[in-house]
C-alpha cells in the first residue's frame, strides 16, 4: 500500500509512527527494529518530511546516541493519523 500511494515501501510506517508518537517522538532505529528492517530504509522518507517542514528533529538527549523526531504542529497530521490507520487496516485485511 505504501509503495502504491507514496512511492516508498516504508513511508507509511514512518508517517503512522510520527502521527501517533506525540511529543515523545520517533527514533528511526527503534522504528526499524520494530519492523525488522534496517534503519536506513527510513532515511529518505524522513529527509523528505524534514525538508517539507512536516517533521522536526529534536535536540539530542545527553548520553543517548539515538536521534528523535516529531511531527510538526501542522494540521495535516490529524488527517495523516486517520489515513495511516485506515490504510494499515486495509493492508492487514488484504494480507
Amino acid at each position: 500500500m505504501s509503495v502504491l500511494l507514496f512511492g516508498n515501501r516504508y513511508k507509511l510506517d514512518l508517517l503512522a509512527a510520527l502521527a501517533e508518537a506525540g511529543k515523545g517522538g520517533v527514533s528511526v532505529s527503534t522504528l526499524a527494529a520494530a519492523h525488522k528492517v534496517p534503519a536506513s530504509v527510513y532515511y529518505a522518507p524522513l529527509k523528505d518530511l524534514l525538508e517539507a517542514g512536516l517533521a522536526i528533529r529534536l535536540a539530542p538527549v545527553p548520553g543517548e546516541r539515538r536521534r528523535w523526531y516529531v511531527a510538526s504542529e501542522h494540521r495535516v497530521w490529524r488527517t495523516v493519523r486517520v489515513l495511516a490507520r485506515e490504510l494499515n487496516d486495509i493492508e492487514r485485511r488484504t494480507e
